[in-house]
């Protein structure tokens, strides 16, 4: 993202409409936060780490999904989105994975042990660094974030 609007001064990429974000300030848009550490440096763009996250951050999106999206999808041979037919919905699944079984989604907040998380996480998707999934699991262990609701809320 290396361009900043003159009016609400949000970033955007270069080849983005002139107007999507205010529209010239007809819109008033809330101020966001910066992103948090590792998240900020991760999403910049200026390192060779954070290039790589971000052209793969749909795999590391993976990596902490804590359900799977399930719908019947009609597919065409035309643009790459899809449409929907009846009903969108989430597969969140049991807590605990089949005896002998690989943790998915949601159960990976339930390990308990941090480094076999991380291994659990590393496994899903090849192409991705452990280094960052071990800072984004980090910052989400560290934060107390949803994840600790949900642990805490049975």
């Amino acid at each position: 993202m290396t361009v900043v609007c003159p009016y609400c001064k949000t970033l955007k990429f270069s080849g983005e409409t002139k107007g999507m974000c205010c529209a010239a300030r007809k819109i008033k848009l809330s101020q966001l936060r910066e992103p948090p550490e590792p998240l900020k440096t991760l999403l910049a763009g200026y390192t060779a780490e954070s290039k790589h996250f971000l052209s793969n951050i749909r795999k590391y999106n993976s990596c902490f999904q804590m359900t799977s999206f399930g719908a019947v999808v009609i597919t065409t041979h035309r643009m790459p989105t899809f449409k929907v037919k009846g009903q969108i919905y989430h597969k969140v699944g049991s807590l605990l994975p089949f005896p002998n079984g690989q943790h998915k989604f949601l159960q990976m907040y339930f390990i308990g042990d941090d480094k076999e998380e991380l291994d659990a996480r590393c496994e899903i998707s090849t192409g991705i660094k452990r280094c960052i999934v071990s800072q984004l699991q980090e910052f989400l262990h560290e934060k107390k974030t949803f994840s600790a609701f949900v642990q805490y809320s049975n």
